[in-house]
């Protein structure tokens, strides 16, 4: 099993909130000051095995999400299941490791932590063409998909709200472009957006 994602996001702004589930797909977002004008995210990535490497990283830009239901945890959390609009990769990237270096070489491919947007030693961009991918834009969600060489793949969910703040979620995929996000998430997350038929399920 894999280890946590971290995920620490900056640009002089405060984060709103965090998942603190210990799981493969959990993560644990911090602030980190900066001086950049626009937010950034770094991703800190841990391996459970010893020659894991991180295979590749695709993050997907969504302009709005709507909440479905809320389903109630044995733990007493509540997760949310959300399904996003829009869903546009803007940043991809994956090792340009060869098998027979596999085992050698795997430290090389094994960063702790990518910043968004700055391509790793070692690794090749996918997303976009050329240049770096567009800023992370206030009022939007993204999905950042962390995959490693052993299969092992986690799901982050954050938001930039207007005035810079970021918030991050633990997020699992399901049908189309919905996740259930987890943990407590607050409406405003969702910008007071739910569904209709949005309930709260027992556990």
């Amino acid at each position: 099993m894999a280890g946590a994602v971290a995920l620490a996001l900056a640009a002089g702004c405060s984060l709103k909130a965090r998942s603190t589930t210990a799981s493969p797909a959990s993560a644990a977002a911090s602030p980190e000051p900066s001086s950049a004008a626009t937010p950034a995210a770094k991703i800190q990535i841990t391996y459970a095995h010893p020659n894991d490497t991180l295979k590749s990283l695709k993050v997907t830009q969504f302009t709005g999400a709507t909440l479905l239901l809320k389903e109630a945890q044995s733990d007493g959390k509540t997760a949310s299941l959300v399904r996003f609009d829009g869903g546009a990769p803007i940043w991809a990237i994956r090792s340009g490791q060869g098998v027979l270096g596999l085992l050698s070489s795997a430290k090389e491919y094994r960063p702790v932590t990518i910043e968004y947007g700055k391509l790793p030693t070692g690794y090749v961009q996918e997303v976009p063409d050329d240049g770096p991918p567009a800023p992370l834009d206030p009022g939007s969600y993204y999905v950042f998909r962390i995959e490693r060489a052993s299969g092992s793949t986690n799901y982050e969910v954050i938001k930039v709200d207007p005035d810079g703040t970021v918030e991050g979620y633990d997020a699992e995929p399901r049908a189309g472009t919905s996740y259930s996000l987890c943990c407590n998430v607050p409406e405003s997350f969702l910008e007071l957006n739910p569904a209709p038929d949005a309930n709260l399920l027992g556990p």
